[in-house]
């Protein structure tokens, strides 16, 4: 099967003639949407299979690969006709939804020319969320999906502040397993500890 075709068109509407000044959309934006939105929904091993996914697609996104070759070689599971046609309603659904926040600004953020440092930035951005996204955090695949989602959405429009949007949700997504851990310890593993006598 293959795969929903990751448009790197931008949206009808305004910020389409804005958009036919600047330089086209970097085609792995729906391809990283298409990726991370299913990591919301409560699916078994959906997050492992996505998280595994986007880490493949990091290395791509710093090596530079063109549009076919991301799509061939970083692809999700195989879906019957009616699921990518859902997927395809979704996305544009979203993209229709951003369209009046998203539009081209700070382009510089959002080009990224093959292992540059503007790649290896998204490559790592999108490496740690896949990371995060396949370890079993509970409710962890939120703040990772969305950072990725927010990235997908910055490369498709040519938008700057969508990609600074997604690196604070990617702090968020880094601290929250870190919060949790912290809280773990201080109101159940500490006191237990204490209390069976270990704890001095």
């Amino acid at each position: 099967m293959t795969l929903p075709p990751a448009s790197p068109q931008v949206p009808s509407g305004g910020a389409v003639h804005s958009a036919s000044r600047a330089q086209p959309a970097h085609p792995v934006g729906s391809l990283l949407i298409l990726m991370s939105l299913p990591c919301v929904l409560p699916i078994p091993g959906i997050g492992n299979v996505m998280g595994v996914g986007l880490m493949a697609l990091a290395w791509l996104i710093w090596r530079g690969e063109q549009q076919s070759d991301v799509s061939g070689r970083a692809r999700p599971p195989t879906l019957n006709a009616h699921r990518r046609r859902q997927i395809r309603r979704w996305i544009r659904r979203l993209h229709r939804l951003a369209e009046p926040w998203c539009r081209p600004r700070l382009e510089g953020l959002v080009t990224l020319g093959p292992r540059s440092w503007r790649a290896a930035t998204a490559a790592l951005l999108v490496a740690t969320m896949g990371v995060l996204i396949f370890l079993p955090i509970p409710l962890g695949n939120v703040l990772p999906a969305a950072s990725v989602t927010c990235l997908g959405l910055g490369l498709s429009h040519r938008d700057g502040m969508a990609a600074l949007w997604s690196v604070a949700l990617a702090l968020l997504a880094l601290a929250y397993p870190v919060a949790l851990a912290a809280g773990a310890w201080a109101w159940v593993i500490d006191p237990l500890w204490k209390a069976t006598g270990l704890g001095g």
